[in-house]
């Protein structure tokens, strides 16, 4: 029989591989030939027990296969396992953990090394020591533990709870079913979400850290509450009181303040003239209210109270000389002359203010600073003339009710007809403008206040308290 040259290929490329998955199987699965190549560094583990451990299982890292188990020797103190692991690996040596786990129920073993963290690895002849290895629970032991756990039940409980359980559960079948479709498409919403709730948490943890950290305010804060709350407790009648009387006085407040409404917005346009005056005066007010309390507090050295009067003399004169220019047409007038006299109105210190003679007189007076502007229509809350009626009744009364209520005033034995709306007291509210002053009569004509005025002559001043109220 000839062997066709193809068929001949073919044989040779399955003999080859046939040989190299044989090699590869003597050598990494059953051992044979590593310690011949050396392929593979040896780590040795000291056991108390095997755990079911066996040779040629697996050697794992972080899940990764690294070596196999070599042969177990026994021990003054337990067993020793040979781990031998690929030169490859690289293992760290930082208190490593040795575990014998079981991959599955069957009870298939495995080595798992669990170093605590980076650092040199392990070499060729490192031990384990037993302090560092854990072992699986037995399977034995484990049913021990249950036999003894179900010994200390009492069949006949167990019976009862088994029926109750029957009875309970029995014909719940639907109900139990759509009850695990509600949570199945509720885990199918939390699933779709999952970003978001991710994104929640997150964020929830910074809500959580900024309560953390404003902690000692959120204390303080209750703690100053609880402190309020207690003396509203406290002071439960003074707040009670309050409240019942609160609406009465708004009510009286309310006709306080209908009363002044004609006459408050003129004050208070006055009151910034009186403002201008006094900002353009500030150097001299400040000066004054520097110079006053010292000299108040001088006062009291002359008695201060120990039942004798002390007075201080200084003898200053002409120091500083007096101001003469300005004074030669005025006659010299010396004390013992009592005689009537007629005073010089043009006479006063000529010398400039930074002299060294006693410069006085309103011409060197300082200087007031300038007035300062008012904004526009910072004065036209005052408002032009209009005719009010009032009286000390309720200001939302009507004009026959304001009439009786003063007739009643007026004559108490009179009828509540007898009198008219005419009785009553009307006022006349005028604007006024600070800046040219000049406000506006009953008669409808404007006045200006000053020494020369329509109305008021040289009582300006009378007529600037007065003006907004003509009878």
């Amino acid at each position: 029989m000839i062997i066709k040259r193809g068929v001949k290929i073919q044989l040779l490329v399955f003999a080859v591989i046939t040989a190299l998955t044989m090699a590869y199987t003597l050598v990494n699965i059953i051992g044979i030939g590593q310690g011949v190549l050396d392929l593979r560094y040896r780590v040795y583990v000291d056991l108390a027990d095997s755990g079911g451990i066996f040779t040629n299982a697996e050697v794992t890292y972080r899940g990764v296969t690294v070596g196999r188990v070599g042969p177990l020797r026994l021990t003054k103190n337990g067993v020793r396992v040979e781990l031998r692991i690929d030169r490859s690996k690289k293992v760290p040596a930082n208190n490593v953990q040795a575990y014998v786990l079981n991959r599955s129920g069957v009870g298939e073993q495995y080595v798992d090394l669990r170093p605590a963290g980076n650092g040199p690895s392990l070499k060729d002849g490192s031990v384990i020591p037993v302090s560092q290895t854990h072992l699986p629970v037995q399977t034995y032991e484990l049913l021990h533990n249950v036999d003894a756990l179900v010994r200390t039940v009492n069949p006949q409980d167990l019976g009862t709870v088994i029926d109750e359980l029957d009875r309970g559960l029995s014909g719940t079948g639907p109900d139990l079913q759509s009850l695990l479709d509600s949570n199945k498409r509720i885990l199918e919403a939390l699933n779709a979400t999952y970003p978001e709730t991710i994104q929640l948490l997150n964020n929830g943890r910074t809500v959580l850290d900024t309560q953390v950290d404003e902690g000692p305010t959120f204390r303080q804060f209750s703690h100053d509450l609880a402190s309020l709350t207690s003396e509203l407790k406290h002071d439960d009648g003074t707040v009670r009181s309050v409240l019942n009387t609160a609406p009465g006085t708004l009510d009286q407040a309310d006709d306080l303040f209908d009363r002044i409404e004609p006459t408050l917005p003129t004050l208070l346009a006055n009151g910034s003239v009186i403002g201008q005056v006094l900002t353009s005066r500030s150097t001299q007010l400040r000066q004054m209210l520097v110079t006053y309390p010292l000299i108040v507090g001088s006062a009291f050295t002359v008695a201060p109270g120990d039942g004798t009067v002390h007075f201080g003399l200084e003898l200053n004169v002409n120091a500083p000389p007096v101001c003469t220019k300005g004074y030669e047409n005025t006659r010299v007038r010396y004390p013992q002359d009592t005689r009537p006299a007629s005073v010089n109105p043009k006479a006063s210190c000529k010398l400039p203010k930074n002299s060294t003679t006693a410069v006085r007189g309103s011409r060197n007076a300082p200087p007031a600073a300038p007035y300062p502007k008012l904004p526009a229509g910072a004065t036209a809350g005052a408002g032009f003339p209009y005719e009010r009626s009032y009286s000390s009744g309720s200001s939302s009364s009507s004009s026959s009710d304001v009439a009786k209520q003063a007739s009643a005033r007026q004559s108490p034995g009179a009828s509540n007809g007898a009198q008219s709306a005419s009785q009553l007291q009307t006022l006349f509210v005028s604007g006024y403008d600070p800046r040219t002053r000049v406000y506006v009569g009953p008669d409808g004509k404007q006045y200006r206040l000053g020494k020369v005025s329509q109305l008021t002559g040289d009582a300006s001043w009378q007529t600037l308290l007065l003006s907004p109220i003509v009878g």
